[in-house]
């Protein structure tokens, strides 16, 4: 895809939240993508740092950004919503303000769904990086769609920073993020959008995803397996989705490692499970 004006607009969409350290590498490399029909929305989630001053700094410079900013910290799901309101793209893509896109993924994902008109959400490999940027390791997500949403009651196959949606076919009302939820917001949209099309990664690595020791996910883990137990809870009750019977096996494992162990012991497993779909 060499003529980026001839194909469709994307809305990149990129909650910020006291991510100061890695902001500007984070915009340079959206900015600099080999596909340019792109708009840039970022949402500050009330940061106490000076993210907000980095990206007005940047949206002076680059008039494809679009700035905003909560009144007070509301949480991922609402700064994702807030995003969404202002989004224009017939397609949206995702993206955490302390990670880094490889410079083609905007590209390669667009040309995935325009060559595969029945998926509506492509996602890709993570290659993952510590505070300092070196490489620490990467990620062997599934490709098909089978095999993606028979993992959705295990583990999360499609990573939320890589994915990218299709909004010409899914219906605006189911399009959205619910405010309720403080994690796993990707995942409970995912089992939403499960009846509308097919799920997709392709096998590059899209995105450079910075693991950091004070991330939500790390210091909470129980808290977070909560919150997944609640949205998968809701895809078998709402949504009519059954799992997998191995898939159900290891989700109800999860359930009693991160109900009963203690947080330092359920952190040493977690590690273990994820190396499942984790090659370093």
């Amino acid at each position: 895809m060499n003529k980026s004006h001839d194909c469709p607009k994307v809305s990149i969409i990129i909650p910020v939240y006291n991510t100061e350290k890695y902001l500007a590498k984070c915009l340079e490399s959206v900015v600099n993508q080999t596909y340019t029909n792109i708009e840039i929305i970022a949402v500050d989630d009330g940061s106490g740092d000076n993210s907000i001053g980095i990206l007005n700094e940047y949206s002076k410079k680059d008039s494809r950004i679009k700035v905003f900013q909560n009144d007070v910290n509301r949480g991922v799901s609402h700064t994702l919503n807030h995003a969404l309101k202002y989004s224009s793209g017939q397609i949206v893509a995702r993206m955490d303000s302390d990670n880094i896109m490889v410079k083609d993924r905007i590209e390669k994902q667009v040309a995935y769904l325009m060559e595969n008109p029945e998926c509506i959400v492509v996602g890709g490999q993570e290659t993952y990086i510590d505070e300092d940027d070196k490489i620490i390791g990467g990620t062997r997500f599934p490709l098909s769609d089978r095999e993606i949403k028979k993992k959705f009651f295990s583990f999360q196959p499609i990573a939320d920073p890589t994915s990218m949606y299709n909004c010409s076919k899914i219906p605006p009302e189911v399009f959205y993020f619910d405010e309720t939820l403080t994690v796993a917001e990707g995942l409970d949209l995912y089992f939403r959008l499960f009846k509308y099309g097919k799920f997709a990664n392709i096998e590059d690595s899209i995105i450079l995803y910075r693991q950091r020791q004070n991330s939500l996910i790390s210091t909470d883990i129980k808290r977070t397996f909560k919150f997944i137990s609640i949205v998968r809870k809701r895809a078998k009750k709402q949504y009519g989705i059954r799992p997998p019977f191995m898939a159900g096996i290891i989700n109800f494992c999860q359930k009693i490692i991160t109900s009963i162990l203690p947080i330092w012991v359920a952190v040493k497993i977690n590690d273990i499970i994820k190396k499942l779909t984790v090659k370093v």
